[in-house]
């Protein structure tokens, strides 16, 4: 594990089970270091730990802690002009400085500064797997049927299992469908702005009191093709995010929109198009602070095109602490997602791909047929960059693929099949309705995860085959929604294994 890839998020795991050779702990100028209270997590601005007690030396502190890979980053961030950081009393750093530094209190007063590198009680790879164990271990916890749900038999739970399949692409339609027509209103009302006194709602009284008709669009307004291929867009950036990334790539979609693409002409240059989505990710780093020179060579070409272009983007950028890093394995680095995204977006704009999903969904001869053919249309090549990459640093021992078959399936079961399920309710398309859920049903299972393996093991164990999507869909469902909330009157088994007797 490379420590440049390294997220902050971790380096505060790190401090706060301190992973660390606690006799050892010396800050830079050599005074021992005693930690007696590691501080409370601060999620929100300004230092990372507040209430931190601290022995540095002869003297014990209590006041705040800032935690970051380099140290560089403090002056990079500004914390020397930030009145919120004079309460630092430790500032701790991952790697060892190429060079002698000084950490600076906006009050002027010099900092200690720990470095962590030497003194870390495992490797970083080991203290990773052990975090996205411990992630794991939190999100698993007993069923409260699970000692009473033998009785169960595999007829009664396929069909509770199947229902909640339904329910769960039922949500997954409407909020598509919610957002198509925020979009078609948004574009209506985009249309009637152009400074027309004729256009404009003429309300008496208090505005307040009074909203003007919000009219449900019409069909041909929800014909309007931009709006589709946005839905798509957030559709897919949402499947790109994984769990942890999924707002902060949602957020993007609707900053940088397919529209904004556009405006910018960065639409037909895959490398245009991912100076733009990395820059309003706030994704780019600094050059000097990457050792690799492909690296350094590649930000060098995505920071110039961003400069050009920022100027013209007028929307949301987010900022390096909005992405999760950690405990995220690297194939789902934003960073690398990032890049899949922009072949997606090309695809989306230049190669019409919402109607060559919906024309390949219709056409195709056999449901295996076409959910082939969906996988190729979402199949992109990988930038030479990202195949030796995870993330701006080192290169990888392995190759890299930007977006392997398992995501590819997960965009389809979480995006492609829900908006295709939409257009055939809005268009009444009764055939796309039909071959999109024969699709649906030939996904196989994706990996199972912390929920999926729970769900079998306390719950379906060998009564029912989890060999498809929609069965995983339907556990998934049937935990957050029933199991996780203790909502056993309203779950089919709960009913039956918690019947009051007589």
């Amino acid at each position: 594990m490379r420590t440049r890839v390294l997220h902050e998020r971790f380096l505060r795991h790190i401090w706060s089970r301190q992973f660390v050779q606690h006799s050892a702990l010396r800050t830079t100028d050599g005074r021992g270091v005693r930690v007696l209270a590691t501080g409370t997590l601060n999620t929100g601005g300004g230092p990372d730990f507040s209430e931190a007690v601290i022995r540095i030396g002869d003297v014990t502190y209590r006041g705040d802690v800032e935690i970051h890979r380099t140290l560089v980053e403090w002056h990079h961030h500004r914390h020397e002009k930030d009145a919120r950081y004079n309460n630092v009393v430790l500032h701790v750093v991952l790697e060892q400085p190429a060079e002698p530094f000084h950490t600076t209190a906006p009050s002027g007063r010099l900092i200690p500064l720990l470095v962590l590198e030497p003194f870390l009680s495992e490797s970083i790879h080991a203290i990773w797997e052990k975090a996205i164990l411990t992630e794991r271990l939190r999100a698993s916890q007993d069923l409260r049927c699970r000692h009473r749900n033998h009785c169960i038999d595999a007829d009664r739970l396929s069909r509770w299992i199947h229902q909640l399949t339904l329910q769960r692409l039922e949500l997954k339609l409407r909020r598509f469908d919610e957002r198509l027509r925020e979009l078609a209103h948004l574009h209506l009302l985009a249309v009637h702005d152009h400074g027309d006194r004729a256009s404009r709602w003429r309300i008496q009284g208090d505005p307040d009191d009074i909203p003007p008709p919000h009219r449900e669009p019409t069909l041909r307004q929800l014909s309007n093709r931009d709006i589709w291929d946005q839905v798509l867009y957030e559709g897919l950036m949402d499947g790109l995010g994984y769990s942890r990334n999924r707002e902060p790539f949602v957020r993007l979609a609707r900053a940088m929109t397919l529209h904004k693409i556009r405006d910018l002409g960065v639409q037909g240059d895959d490398e245009r198009l991912q100076a733009v989505l990395l820059g309003a990710a706030g994704l780019l780093p600094s050059i000097r602070s990457l050792r690799d020179k492909p690296s350094r060579d590649f930000v060098r070409l995505l920071s110039k095109i961003w400069k050009e272009r920022r100027p013209y983007y007028r929307s949301t950028v987010l900022r390096a602490a909005d992405w999760q890093f950690f405990p995220t394995r690297p194939g789902n680095f934003p960073t690398l997602r990032i890049s899949a995204a922009s072949a997606l977006a090309h695809k989306i704009i230049a190669g019409d791909l919402f109607r060559a999903l919906i024309e390949s969904i219709r056409s195709a001869e056999t449901p295996v047929a076409s959910l082939r053919c969906a996988r190729l249309l979402l199949s992109i090549p990988s930038h030479p960059f990202w195949t030796t990459h995870y993330t701006f640093g080192q290169p990888t021992a392995h190759p890299v693929c930007s977006l392997g078959p398992e995501r590819r399936d997960d965009m389809i079961v979480n995006a492609i099949v829900p908006l295709a399920l939409l257009y055939a309710r809005v268009f009444k398309d009764r055939l796309v309705r039909e071959r999109v859920l024969a699709m649906f049903e030939a996904i196989p299972a994706s990996s199972t995860n912390s929920v999926t393996r729970l769900m079998q093991r306390q719950l379906v164990r060998t009564k029912i085959s989890l060999g498809g999507a929609g069965v995983q869909q339907g556990l998934l469902q049937l935990y957050k929604f029933y199991c996780s909330e203790e909502l056993c009157a309203e779950c089919d088994v709960g009913t039956v294994v918690f019947k009051e007797p007589g």
